[in-house]
């Protein structure tokens, strides 16, 4: 989409969507069926797992790893690992379910 930055190194799965805006560091790994809504940043060496939908406007910090099937807030700040199946809101991201 218009504007995105994907940096050197990454690893975009397939039909994934990376929206209007947003920002892939380098080194980072986005699994199959993911989407990183617009102006969403990710950090360098984040790891987005399979299917994870990344809100608008959340930002990743460096070297977080994205469980499959989760859900990140739009503007949530993620500073720590985030398990499969789990939804984060929030600065800082906190847990609020987790699907199983």
């Amino acid at each position: 989409m218009a504007k995105v930055v994907i940096n050197a190194s990454t690893k975009i799965g397939e039909h994934c969507i990376i929206n209007s805006g947003a920002v892939v560091e380098h080194d980072c790994i986005v699994g199959d069926f993911a989407h990183i809504s617009p102006n969403a940043s990710l950090a360098g060496g984040v790891t987005v797992g399979e299917g994870t939908q990344i809100g608008i406007g959340a930002c990743v910090l460096p070297e977080i790893s994205i469980g499959k099937w989760a859900t990140i807030g739009a503007g949530a700040v993620i500073i720590s690992d985030v398990p499969d199946g789990a939804t984060v809101i929030g600065n800082p991201g906190r847990v609020i379910k987790i699907n199983k």
